[in-house]
């Protein structure tokens, strides 16, 4: 377990990022910052002008 912690590779899952519908630049840059590189949208929601897409990290 403590190899997985320093090595940086995670057991979560997926984790879900909020952006503004019209604005897909923010999705992209939110999901860079919390992957740290490549991602895969696996699913996405619309919440009024909001939408929330589940994202899974490629490491």
């Amino acid at each position: 377990m403590l190899m997985l912690i320093f090595s940086g590779c995670s057991t979560a899952e997926p984790e879900y990022v909020f952006f503004k519908t019209e604005i897909r630049e923010q999705l992209e840059e939110r999901a860079v910052e919390y992957c740290h590189g490549d991602f895969k949208v696996l699913q996405e929601e619309e919440f009024g002008p909001y939408t929330r897409a589940r994202l899974q990290c490629m490491q």
